[in-house]
């Protein structure tokens, strides 16, 4: 399993990347990326990240790549929230498809989010951002609405499917 290398990770809320991917079919295994806002920049290309550990607090994997993480744990830091509170102090993903005819997304299979606030899955960065959690553990940190759609007053975002299946 993994052994993460502690390091300080940067102010909670404050952009703090730890990697950035934009080259094609790059692969990871076991690695730890720690940072606050926008951790993993996942720019472009296709990646693989298998057994590793992902914390942040903010978007803390963002891009448009097209990318599959296998048995992953995303580890989120924000700022936690007050009992009864409906405030949302981060995300886990914002993807950035800004096209149909793009052929990106990123894909959780077998992963595993938790830790401190109440944020999002996601939030949709462009108009055609796709995310997808399948048979991932979700704590009872993520706000029950899932996804936010960047706060887009325009409505673009409304291409974006917002899906969710109990088993």
């Amino acid at each position: 399993m993994l052994a993460p290398i502690p390091r300080r990770p940067g102010v909670v809320g404050a952009q703090a990347v730890a990697i950035r991917i934009a080259g094609d079919q790059a692969a990871f295994w076991g690695c730890g990326f720690f940072g606050a806002q926008d951790t993993l920049h996942d720019d472009r290309g296709r990646h693989y990240f298998k057994d590793c550990y992902i914390q942040g607090s903010i978007d803390f994997i963002f891009g448009n790549g097209k990318s599959l993480y296998e048995d992953c744990q995303m580890l989120s830091m924000a700022h936690p929230v007050a009992p009864g509170s409906k405030s949302i102090s981060g995300a886990v993903t914002v993807h950035g498809q800004a096209s149909a005819d793009e052929n990106s997304g990123f894909a959780f299979v077998n992963c595993s989010v938790g830790g401190t606030g109440r944020i999002w899955l996601g939030r949709a960065w462009r108009p055609f951002s796709r995310v997808v959690f399948a048979f991932t553990y979700l704590t009872d940190i993520i706000a029950p609405e899932g996804w936010n759609e960047f706060n887009d007053p325009t409505g673009v975002s409304k291409n974006v499917p917002k899906t969710r299946f109990r088993l």
